[in-house]
């Protein structure tokens, strides 16, 4: 199922379209769940630092661990929503079974899941078959995620929701409006009309609709990092600076 995936990212998305991949991955993959130990989180912050063009040390680490989540989550949401909205039907991605590789940045390159369960999980266990619908990956992965986020920093919670919710409504955009249930649920999860259980998610509170599109209700904190801009026009503070 993830080659069918693959194949139908638009050209627009193709930095991701690898985003989710079967298999162990290279030799420092690790599981999502060992980053919910401080030395593992560290280390992988580190890199990320590093990669950015600075010591972690000197930077504000609600600032950074932000900025890290949008690099994971555009290579999370590319292949999710290509995989509901395009074959109708979710990837294997419970974060309790889900690994991460970095690539030479020490960006989130890649999310790997079992080669099996890629291959459309037949040989999965009714506990393990994945929720149906954005409504499964938000309970199975993005609400994890994001408690990790803010356990290993402090991070107000709003703040990787408003990340997660501008990253599928981009993706969303990109992949463009259908008549597949996954386009509809996809509205509603973001607070458009439509009514699902997952609107009642923070992703449905995340943003706010303008005459100019949308703007993210929190700021991301990624323009406190030296030589990252700030998300432009979606950023709340833009809008408060203007005359």
């Amino acid at each position: 199922m993830i080659e069918e995936v693959s194949a139908r990212v638009p050209e627009s998305l193709a930095a991701y379209r690898g985003g989710v991949a079967a298999g162990p991955g290279g030799p420092d993959a690790r599981p999502l769940a060992s980053l919910r130990d401080p030395a593992v989180f560290d280390a992988t912050l580190a890199a990320f630092g590093a990669g950015v063009g600075a010591s972690s040390a000197g930077l504000e680490r609600r600032a950074l661990v932000s900025y890290w989540s949008q690099f994971y989550l555009a290579a999370l949401a590319t292949p999710a929503l290509t995989a509901l909205v395009r074959l109708g039907r979710p990837l294997p991605l419970a974060f309790e079974r889900t690994s991460l590789e970095l690539d030479a940045a020490g960006r989130p390159a890649r999310l790997l899941v079992d080669p099996a369960t890629g291959r459309g999980g037949s040989c999965l266990g009714a506990a393990q078959v994945p929720q149906p619908g954005l409504a499964g990956l938000v309970e199975d992965h993005l609400r994890p995620f994001v408690e990790l986020c803010c356990a290993q920093c402090g991070l107000a919670p709003r703040v990787i929701w408003g990340n997660a919710a501008v990253i599928l409504d981009y993706v969303a955009g990109e992949l463009g409006a259908g008549d597949a249930p996954a386009c509809a649920e996809v509205a509603a999860c973001l607070g458009r009309p439509g009514g699902c259980a997952c609107a009642r998610t923070p992703l449905a509170q995340a943003l706010c609709a303008g005459a100019a599109g949308c703007r993210r209700r929190t700021c991301c904190l990624r323009s406190r990092l030296p030589g990252v801009p700030s998300c432009g026009a979606l950023c709340p503070l833009e809008r408060c600076a203007e005359p």
